[in-house]
This record gives structure tokens, sequence and C-alpha cells, in this order.
């Protein structure tokens, strides 16, 4: 036990030497003094567990001993001896709180009773002051538990009760403030487009600030925490060399602490606090505890953002929904064009919207509408896709399909003054085909994100398939009315026909001469081929009865290149045929295949009025889409305008003054029911190649 200090005081040098020598021997630590007032100097300058004054000194006595040593330690023991004991004096030392009080001469036994007594009081007093310390301690740390506890409890019954994320955020930073003990706060939220923190709610901080703030990841205390995902405390920011006054323009923040808001592993943002109420600087229990609020926080801002994706997603829902509804409604491209640009504009901050329509044959981008705040300027009808593409190849490569987009947004970008809108191009496909492509025009700072653009492409889609299948139907009413008139005048040009023919059989033979033996040949000819003509009208109502064999298709080509083979004399066309020699039989219905040939070949034949050249070929090839027989008709004739190149395979299209337009809309019919396809190159005044691919 560590030496109890007593001081004695008494105006009789023998008798502090007396009781000096004997305290000491019992084991106590003895300072003596003759002199009052020296004796309180020393009181004022050390610790004692003890004084042992006698009361009546010169100048300054007993009492005023004891009065100045509990001034100093209210547990300091004093023990009063007297050589002139008596009531008052006694009475007086007992109100003024001595601990004993003992006559001259003493009685040895008693004084050590006495000192003992005195100084293990002091220690019961002392222990007990130390436990009620502790005991204040723990009170107040377990008010902060409760107050921390109950300041959870808040923040979760406020998540439960507040769907505005900035009043559920300002309530939980005055939670965290009030807890915790902080002049001033902020929750800044993460924008993950923009990869910047905003002050999402704040307490203690001017509006031009909060207005103002936007920090990048990594460029601040905050955007540092935000970045990491590490909490960090600060205990004086103007000697962290990391952050030494970043902020004092802002926050005038000495200490500090700043928390990631984290859940399901990812950063919604970070909750901060600056400068404690006490002057003091923040804790780990202070960083502990704002990490547990910081949790309700970034609870809020998922909660909120979930249900803002969510609404946004069902009103995004609605409008496809109501677009769908109202285009399957009409027919018009003009009106289906309107109600895409409404329904756009409900979704995004559009300017315009242009469409082009694809037509597969001549690679033909063709402008069907336009709708939105367009400049007053001369547009271009159509495009050709394959030199926007800069290759003569189709638009099936998708680099060639990104570059079409590009070069169309630039060309468009030059008649609308691109500086001021950003221009979109989105291509469109439909069972994997290219339908069209639509132009976008958004302000220059619109964000036009990956998820937006599936949107558009999604409501396009949709807006596109709805179109087609409108058409297809319409179309399918139109064929199956066209097809009863031509059976009704098949029926009846039938009888004319046959009796026209028996007629040319007849005369034939009694006729002579030799204008009778010009005449009546091309006579028979033409009604053979007014009746087979006929018989494809007739046909043509019932595209579904087919059968088919195996046969060799160069066999069939060459049967159709006898019968026009006094057509090729007749206009001196040169025949030239390159057949690959081993080449498979193939599953056709030969009669239907002998009729595409005969009609490609006399289209071929009517384009060349002064002669020319017509190269056949027939080869085998493998590609991606699988193994193919593929056939090629090549004339030089006067070639196809690009304007009409797509409509070649339309039904009763011609530009010729005798013509039917049934022809190659026959051809197209019969090789897309042998699920082949058929491609047109055309150059006006060079000539035409027709690509025939059948499946082997």
């Amino acid at each position: 036990m560590t030496e109890r200090k007593i001081l004695v005081i008494d105006d009789e040098p023998r008798m502090v030497d007396s009781l000096k020598t004997l305290l000491t021997m019992e084991g106590y630590q003895v300072v003596g003094e003759n002199d009052p007032i020296k004796a309180l100097q020393k009181i004022d300058e050390e610790d004692f567990d003890l004084v042992i004054t006698d009361i009546k000194m010169p100048g300054h006595d007993g009492i005023d001993i004891l009065t100045r040593a509990h001034a100093r330690d209210p547990f300091m023991g004093v023990i009063l001896i007297t050589g002139y004991a008596s009531l008052d004096s006694a009475r007086l030392a007992i109100d003024k709180g001595a601990f004993g009080y003992l006559t001259k001469p003493l009685e040895m036994d008693e004084l050590k009773l006495a000192v003992a007594q005195s100084i293990e009081k002091r220690q019961i007093e002392l222990e007990r002051l130390k436990l009620l310390n502790e005991l204040k301690v723990a009170n107040e740390t377990l008010e902060l538990k409760l107050a921390q506890i109950n300041a959870l409890s808040a923040a979760g019954n406020l998540l439960a009760t507040t769907l505005e994320l900035r009043e559920a955020l300002t309530s939980i930073l005055s939670l965290a403030i009030d807890v915790i003990g902080a002049k001033m706060g902020s929750v800044m939220i993460l924008d993950p487009e923009k990869q910047e923190l905003y002050i999402g709610a704040s307490c203690g901080l001017e509006d031009s600030v909060v207005q103002s703030t936007h920090m990048k990841l990594g460029s601040s205390i905050s955007g540092f925490v935000a970045q990491t995902g590490r909490a960090l405390m600060i205990e004086d920011i103007e000697k962290d060399p990391r952050f030494a006054r970043i902020n004092r323009q802002k926050y005038e923040s000495k200490s500090l602490i700043s928390v990631p808001l984290i859940y399901k592993d990812q950063i919604f943002g970070v909750i901060n606090l600056n400068n404690k109420l006490n002057g003091k600087s923040f804790t780990q229990d202070d960083l502990s505890m704002l990490v547990s609020i910081g949790l309700p926080a970034a609870v809020a801002i998922d909660r909120v953002n979930i249900i803002a994706e969510k609404t946004r997603t069902i009103n995004e829902l609605t409008v496809l929904h109501r677009l769908a509804e109202k285009v399957s409604m009409l027919d018009d491209p003009a009106k289906i064009g309107q109600a895409t640009y409404e329904g756009l504009k409900q979704l995004f901050n559009i300017e315009f919207i242009l469409w082009y329509d694809y037509y597969e044959r001549g690679s033909q981008l063709q402008l069907e509408y336009y709708f939105g705040n367009l400049p007053q300027t001369a547009w271009p009808l159509s495009v050709r896709a394959i030199d926007l593409a800069h290759e003569s190849v189709t638009l099936g490569d998708e680099s060639n399909i990104k570059v079409m987009e590009e070069t169309l947004a630039e060309n468009i970008r030059g008649f609308v003054g691109g500086e001021k809108i950003q221009i979109i191009p989105i291509s469109i496909f439909l069972k994997r085909a290219l339908a069209g492509v639509a132009v976008l025009a958004f302000p220059m700072d619109f964000q036009f994100d990956t998820a937006l653009r599936e949107l558009a492409v999604l409501a396009l889609s949709q807006t596109a398939a709805i179109y087609q299948r409108q058409r297809a139907v319409l179309n399918a009413a139109q064929l199956v009315t066209m097809g009863r008139l031509l059976a009704d005048i098949g029926h009846d040009l039938r009888k004319p026909l046959t009796n026209l023919k028996g007629s040319i059989q007849i005369y034939k033979d009694k006729i002579e001469g030799k204008k009778a033996r010009e005449f009546f040949p091309d006579a028979e000819k033409e009604v053979n081929r007014l009746s087979e003509l006929v018989k494809e009208m007739v046909e043509f109502t019932n595209p579904n009865k087919y059968q088919t064999r195996k046969v060799l298709i160069v066999d069939v080509l060459e049967k159709s290149l006898d019968l026009l083979k006094s057509d090729l004399k007749n206009k001196k066309i040169k025949l030239i045929k390159e057949f690959q020699q081993g080449l498979p039989s193939i599953m056709v219905n030969e009669r239907e295949m002998y009729q595409v040939f005969v009609n490609i070949v006399l289209n071929a034949v009517d384009s060349m009025e002064t002669g020319g050249t017509l190269r056949l070929g027939c080869a085998r090839i493998k590609n991606q889409e699988g193994d193919w027989l593929r056939l090629q008709f090549e004339d030089t004739g006067c070639g196809i305008p690009e304007d009409n190149l797509n409509r070649i395979f339309d039904r009763y299209f011609t530009t010729k003054q005798t013509g039917t337009g049934l022809g190659l809309a026959i051809v197209e019919r019969i090789i897309s029911v042998h699920n082949g396809k058929i491609d047109v190159k055309s150059e006006v005044d060079k000539g035409t190649t027709i690509t025939i691919d059948l499946n082997v």
C-alpha cells in the first residue's frame, strides 16, 4: 500500500518532533511544521491524507487549518489537539468537520487509533466517490446506448412510414446529429450515371452550398469514402495530410466522420458529420453509431430507387400498351407515324422522328414519314442503304449496319443543324431481318442511355410489327379478292381462247401462202402463251398446291431456254452458260420452276431490244445459312431505275404497256414457297442480275 502522508502542525517544536517520530515508526510519511502560515501554504500545494494540528497557535488557529484543509480536499482527515480543552471548542471542532479532538498530554494509543481510523475513513470516502463516478459514467453510457437504440428504432419507423426520400434522409440525419452530438451534417447520394455525389439532405449547410455541390468519385473526402466503400474518421483535418483543409470553404470542419451508405453490396452515397458540439474529436463509438444509422439511409435510397424504377416501368408499359392499342386500329402510315411520335414523346424528350422503310430488293431506305419540330428543309425521300454502308454486301452484316446508321445520321445532321441537337439512328429488326431505320432527335443535354435505347427499340419494334401485320392482313384480303376475280376472269377466258386456238389449227392447214405460214405459227404461239397466262392466273389463287420431286435444275433451265430459243435469236442475244459440273438434284415443283425461268429470261430478252448478252450460271455454294444451289441470270439490257427496283416483285406493278405485272410476282411467290431466296441488282443502261438460291 502507498505510504499515507500526514501533516503535523504545532507551535511547539518538541511536540512536532515527538509526533513525527512516533508516526514515522508506524509507517506513515510525516511532514512537520511549526509555523501555521507555512502550514497553510503546504496544504494548498501538497496532497495529505491527514492533518494533525494544535488548536491554539499564534496567527492562525486549528479551526483555520481545518477550514483550509477541507476547502482543498473535503475528504482530508483533520485531528485537533489542545492543552486547553473545553466543551465549546470541542463542539466547534465537530461542527467544522474534525475527525478527532484530543487533549494534551496525548495518549499514544489513542492517537494511533484516531490516525488509523481517520485514514481508513478517507479511503472509504474516496472509494465511494470513485464508485459514484463510475456509476455516473455507466449511466451516461447507458443513456447514450438507449438514445442510439431509440435513434435506430426511429430510423426504422421512418422507413416504414415515409416514401419521400428527402424527408426520410433529413430525419435520419437529424437523429444522427442529435445522438452523436455534431454541429452539422449531410447525406450525399451517388448518381451512378454521372459517377458523382450530390447533397440529398443536410443540416447546418447553406442552400447555395447544397444546390451547387457536386463531387466526382475520389475528388473529396466524401468522394474518397464513396469510391473505397470504407468509413473514415478524421480527428483534425488540418493535421491529416490526405485532406488538409480540403473542405474549408464549405464546412469549416476540423473533426469529421464520413460513412458509406451500403446496402446489398451496393454503395448509394455517403453520410457525413462535422465538428462535435463539445469541441472534442469524434470517437470510434461515434463512427460505429453512424455506420448503424447509415444503413437505414441506404435502405431508404434503395427503396425509393426501386419504387421509382417500378413506377417508371409501369408508366413505360402503359405508354407502350396504349401505343400498340392505337396503332393496331390504324392502317395509314402517316397516322401510325403520328401515333408513334406522340407515344415516344411521352417516354422521352424527343424533338422529331423520321422512319425509313427498308426494301431488301435494291437495298434501299425510303423515308415513310417524319413528325416533330423539323426545320423547313428539303428532305431526301430515299437513300441507298448499300451506298451508305460503302460496301456492296447485304445489310445482314452488323458492321455495315453501324456504318449505315452513322452515315445516315451524318447526312441528316447536315440538313437540320446537328450542332444543336443529337441525332440517334436505330435499326429495327423483325424476325432477324431489317425492317427499317428510325432516326430520333433529342436536345444536346438529353442523356439517351442504354436503357432508354432499349425502350425506344421496344416501342419502335412493336409499332413496326403491328404495322407489318396490319399490312399483311390487308394484302391477304386484297389477294383473296383478287384471287376470286382472277378465277372468274380465267374461267371466262378459257372458252374464247379454246375456240381461237381451234380456229387457228383448222385454217392454218387450209390457207396457203407465205404470209399464212408466217402468221399462223406466231398466232398459235401467242394463243398458247395466253392460255398459260390464264392457267397461271387461276393457279395464282391457290398457291399452296405444289407437288415436288428431285430434279436436276439445269435440265429445267434448258427446257425453258428451248422454248425461248427463237426469241433469243430474233433479238440477236448471245447466250453464255456457266454450269458447274456434278450439281445435285433438288426437290422442286418442276412445272413451277420452269415458269420461273421462262419469266426471268423473257424479261431479260425484253430489256435487250437491240441485242446483248445473257449469261446464265448455276453453282453450289455454302454459307452460314446452309447448303444452296445458286442460279444467276445476268443481262446487258436497259436496267431498272432505282425508284422501281424495290417494287418489281409487287403484284400488278409493270412498266410495260402490255404487261400484266404478274410475271415477277409469280417468280417471287414460287421461290418463296420453295423456301428459296431471290435478289435483284440493276443499273440503268448497264443491265440486271437476278440471283436465286434454292436449298440443296
